[in-house]
């Protein structure tokens, strides 16, 4: 309980100082233009998923957000820098990237993105990794902690959380969020918005085909399956949450900060959701608590 009376005493304390006092911008990691490898694999029913390979170790495996790539975790230096101690795996999840169905097309999105990601650990041979992912990725991310969380090391998540319940107890008590504007959202916008662009193109795709059903693939996809609640507090490994100070930190965070055993939190201070991420903008505060998190939750030998 101290231990976390003295982690939101510093989260009221950002959330408290004035904008003008958090000038000063974030240093960001140069583009990463390569070292990776790009490699596929077809899954149960057919699906054809593409997938980025870096490094050697203990396994890490990262998912993007909605409507994102897992490009974009190669370019931002995220896995660049954690691939330095640990092996590296980025899936296109189904709709996304350089994923198709049989036919060639994009799929649309299913409920279990999860199943996918546990059926490509067990194809890789993996028994357990970090898992860890960004917006869309970190709700996959808690899916897969409710659904198997015996498969992972840690958790994390980017842009993203575990929200409370919106007529909860506790959601009254979540403290102000920062408002505002991030100086570089316009920029983190263009930038994504050209990554989808190329990444569909290289898939053959138009961007955006998940929207447009006749742009869709006519394979079935795979029906839903129930998963258990997440009980956050039955989660023994460590969890941390990078999220950009205008993007909701407390909102996203507080059922995160308020549950787990063992939660830690970054604030990216002038930062937004895609300014947090985008590949020549992420900020070095990023790749650096998630490489020192990796590394020392790593098992030790």
């Amino acid at each position: 309980m101290h231990r976390r009376a003295a982690l939101l005493a510093i989260g009221l304390t950002v959330a408290m100082t004035p904008l003008a006092a958090m000038a000063q911008e974030l240093k960001n990691i140069p583009v990463v233009t390569g070292g990776w490898q790009e490699k596929f694999w077809t899954g149960p029913d057919g699906t054809r998923f593409h997938y980025f390979e870096m490094g050697r170790g203990t396994p890490v495996i990262l998912i993007h957000g909605s409507g994102g790539t897992a490009a974009n975790w190669m370019a931002n230096g995220l896995a660049a820098s954690v691939a330095k101690t640990n092996k590296v795996y980025a899936i296109d999840m189904r709709g996304h990237g350089q994923t198709v169905g049989r036919d060639g097309k994009r799929q649309a999105r299913t409920p279990n993105m999860d199943l996918d990601v546990l059926a490509f650990m067990d194809a890789m041979g993996i028994k357990k990794a970090h898992i860890g992912g960004f917006s869309m990725g970190g709700s996959i991310t808690s899916q897969l902690m409710a659904r198997a969380p015996e498969r992972f090391l840690s958790a994390h998540f980017g842009g993203s959380g575990v929200r409370e319940e919106p007529n909860s107890e506790f959601a009254k008590l979540i403290p102000p969020d920062p408002q505002g504007t991030a100086p570089l959202d316009a920029e983190a916008r263009r930038l994504y918005q050209a990554r989808a662009a190329a990444e569909a193109a290289k898939a053959g795709v138009k961007p955006g085909a998940t929207d447009d059903e006749s742009q869709l693939s006519s394979q079935p996809v795979p029906a839903a399956v129930a998963r258990p609640a997440l009980d956050l507090k039955k989660i023994t490994f460590p969890v941390l949450a990078v999220v950009g100070e205008f993007d909701q930190p407390y909102t996203r965070t507080h059922r995160l900060w308020r549950e787990a055993p063992n939660f830690q939190r970054v604030i990216l201070r002038n930062r937004g959701h895609l300014s947090s991420y985008m590949a020549g903008i992420a900020p070095e505060l990023y790749r650096d608590a998630l490489t020192d998190f990796i590394v020392r939750n790593n098992p030790k030998k």
